[in-house]
């Protein structure tokens, strides 16, 4: 049986690593998601907050993936990101998450600049739509036009745009993602209008949010503001308000 409902992912997101932090206030209509996990255990690079600094171009980070292993995943209503670091843990991963009654879905993590994550393919997103009904998949800043398609035509019904960028410092989040996003974005609704698409990438503002939406993006994912709460909650509840009007 599928686990998850399609109606209660909200159009702001909230995306990791930020999303992790247990600090984190509760906003009003928002979808959280927790992770990213992998199979095993990891100590990953460093804490999210020992980590993050601000440089000429955005923030960056070298988190890289630090989290308990898939059994450290809890039982709660969120969208559970993953990412495969070795040869079937993709499956594995899917089948343990699928016994936990109250997950939404999952994300499928193809893109962490500080970690070597591994591709997911066409049999790997049929497992994950058999078991879940909100399939989302990450994919790396700056893919290619042609790779984005072409997980379209595999079957991806959800991709998020975009991760952060692979920098020598580390990942880079902020304003330096947007351009690229927008026109990726922009291009892939024109060539596959049926896809749903999660923008994200320097989002500090309610105009950010609003020129990914005018890109065509469905959703869209806070996470490095989520550091910022009075920036956030103007977001959120400025958002939700146009919503209501």
């Amino acid at each position: 049986m599928k686990k998850g409902r399609l109606n209660a992912v909200h159009d702001i997101i909230l995306s990791p690593p930020f999303s992790n932090l247990k600090l984190l206030s509760l906003y009003p209509n928002t979808t959280r998601i927790l992770g990213t996990y992998t199979l095993k255990k990891r100590r990953g690079l460093w804490r999210v907050l020992t980590t993050l600094k601000k440089t000429e171009r955005g923030w960056v980070n070298n988190v890289g993936l630090r989290n308990g292993g898939i059994d450290s995943v809890p039982n709660k209503p969120h969208i559970i990101s993953l990412a495969e670091l070795e040869d079937g843990d993709w499956e594995t991963m899917l089948h343990s998450l699928s016994e936990k009654d109250l997950i939404q879905g999952v994300e499928l993590n193809i893109s962490c600049p500080n970690a070597n994550v591994k591709y997911a393919n066409s049999d790997v997103l049929d497992l994950a739509h058999q078991l879940f009904k909100q399939v989302i998949v990450k994919v790396p800043h700056g893919t290619p036009m042609p790779r984005i398609f072409s997980l379209a035509e595999q079957g991806a019904t959800t991709l998020h745009i975009s991760n952060t960028e692979r920098t020598p410092e580390g990942a880079l989040s902020g304003l330096a993602l947007q351009e690229d996003n927008l026109y990726i974005i922009e291009e892939l609704k024109k060539w596959y209008p049926t896809i749903k698409v999660i923008g994200g990438g320097g989002i500090y503002s309610l105009e950010d949010l609003e020129r990914y939406r005018s890109a065509g993006a469905d959703h869209f994912s806070l996470s490095t503001v989520l550091m910022n709460p009075i920036k956030t909650n103007r977001i959120v509840r400025g958002y939700n308000a146009l919503q209501s009007l």
